[in-house]
């Protein structure tokens, strides 16, 4: 497809290459003619080698200068042509596939994430299904309705991510009012929450002395969220968050993420251990929610930690 747009490109743009050449040539030539001036009458002597030249021969000798500069004329924009529909050929067949390119990574990434979603969808929906099928069989047993509530939570949150990411990619997410926000108490508040989910240690160092900041708390809530559940996930026995001027840092001592994956983090339904539970798209909301504010995150890893750093500013109300 995006193939024959390209060449759809190439072709009209010569088409028009072409006629615009093939136009200006001909009123070059019809000018070169008009401003020519028409030959006096005169006698001409040649006194050196004794020839005198009627009017009658100059007529003649300026016809054939002039039909012998309209070919050199006729020559050189014929070659001068040939050079501009190359040059404008080798320009727009480079130029059509940079400006196909990004189109056709969006319409890819479009088609993965579509065949991403659908799969996604299809795990929860077909738990629930055997669930059903089950429940209708043994309609005493507890279990399968809590499998069910469990796989249709896991469906309605995997839904309203979509949604959030299809609305802020959108630009339809209405930035919300920025307010004093305590980081420092915020993150103890998230630790307390995400303790029972952690079999190790949760370790937080504040280096400032005041951490308030004027922040968008509902943002800044949601990456903290985001950031602390995939510590809790991917971590061994130990996760870290330090909280420093201007920067926010959630690490973990999991397995870590290797450096060709290091780029891929922030990519929708991306996971570097498909054995663990989520979709995968958290990452790529924190990532939409600072690019929305203006902030920074990244990842770093190595074989003993890996980072998130979210680099945040104050906002003005």
């Amino acid at each position: 497809m995006f193939k024959k747009l390209r060449n759809r490109i190439i072709i009209i743009t010569m088409a028009i290459t072409t006629v615009v050449l093939v136009l200006s040539g001909v009123l070059i030539m019809l000018f070169s003619s008009a401003t020519r001036p028409e030959p006096r009458p005169m006698l001409e002597i040649n006194i050196s080698n004794s020839m005198i030249y009627d009017d009658q021969d100059l007529k003649e000798f300026i016809h054939n200068d002039r039909k012998e500069g309209s070919q050199r004329l006729l020559i050189t924009l014929l070659c001068v042509g040939a050079i501009i529909e190359v040059a404008v050929f080798l320009i727009i067949y480079y130029t059509s596939q940079k400006i196909i390119e990004p189109v056709e990574e969006s319409y890819d990434k479009q088609k993965i994430f579509i065949a991403n979603a659908s799969h996604e969808l299809k795990t929860p929906l077909a738990v629930i299904q055997a669930n059903m099928e089950a429940l209708e069989v043994d309609k005493s047993n507890e279990k399968w309705k809590d499998n069910i509530e469990t796989e249709i939570s896991h469906a309605n949150k995997l839904v309203l991510d979509l949604l959030q990411l299809a609305k802020m990619d959108a630009g339809s997410v209405d930035a919300t009012k920025p307010e004093e926000v305590d980081l420092k108490q915020e993150i103890e508040k998230r630790i307390e929450i995400f303790k029972p989910k952690f079999a190790g240690k949760i370790i937080f160092k504040n280096s400032i002395k005041n951490g308030v900041m004027l922040l968008s708390r509902q943002d800044i809530l949601q990456i903290l969220d985001i950031l602390m559940d995939n510590a809790t996930k991917y971590g061994d026995k130990k996760v870290m968050i330090y909280l420093c001027d201007g920067e926010i840092v959630v690490s973990n001592d999991g397995a870590g993420i290797l450096k060709d994956d290091l780029e891929k983090v922030f990519d929708r339904f991306y996971q570097t251990d498909k054995t663990k539970d989520g979709s995968g798209l958290g990452l790529a909301i924190a990532k939409a929610i600072c690019e929305r504010n203006g902030w920074g995150i990244k990842c770093e890893s190595d074989k003993r930690l890996t980072r998130f750093i979210v680099t945040i500013h104050s906002r003005n109300k």
